[in-house]
């Protein structure tokens, strides 16, 4: 029994650790992380759940961390509710490629996969169709600054923690 809690215990602390870094890192840098063309760096966090020691327990911290700092956005609940399904459905695909495969390329596949369904839902359901923003400048907008987010400074943290660190 002690042990159960123990795990549930580590479990919470990485959620909330995740959910805490992105809250904080998308309010401190709210001027780039909201409207059309954005860069928003937090999104570097959403390849934690590749890595076996962040796992499921930080899909739920990505998805908790984005619906807190969404609460800034100008967009409203819209964005609450669709941003964190984003970061949600972008945290199990990361974590789903993490269980298939492990390597750089692998990594590379899982990077992609979220910049492309964040760009997605974000900029279709939350800039074009709630934000009257131009659908094909919504998806190249969100693209462009989750392309740098998630798959070259996401990709940068997964490589130094799988390899500065050891995480696995």
């Amino acid at each position: 029994m002690p042990g159960v809690l123990v795990v549930k215990a580590v479990v919470a602390v990485k959620v909330a650790l995740v959910a805490s870094l992105y809250a904080a890192m998308v309010t401190l840098l709210a001027p780039i992380s909201f409207y059309a063309f954005q860069v928003r760096v937090a999104d570097a966090l959403l390849l934690l759940p590749f890595l076996d020691f962040f796992g499921l327990p930080s899909v739920i911290g990505l998805a908790i961390g984005c619906a807190i700092a969404n609460a800034l956005s100008p967009f409203g609940l819209v964005d609450v509710a669709f941003g964190s399904l984003a970061n949600f459905l972008a945290g199990l695909a990361a974590w789903a490629v993490g269980k298939w495969r492990k390597g750089f390329p692998a990594l590379l596949l899982a990077a992609l996969l979220e910049a492309l369904i964040v760009s997605w839902v974000v900029g279709y359901f939350v800039l074009h169709l709630f934000g009257g923003v131009e659908l094909s400048v919504a998806l190249v907008g969100v693209f462009a600054g989750s392309a740098l987010s998630i798959c070259v400074l996401g990709v940068s943290l997964a490589l130094f923690l799988l390899k500065g660190l050891r995480l696995r």
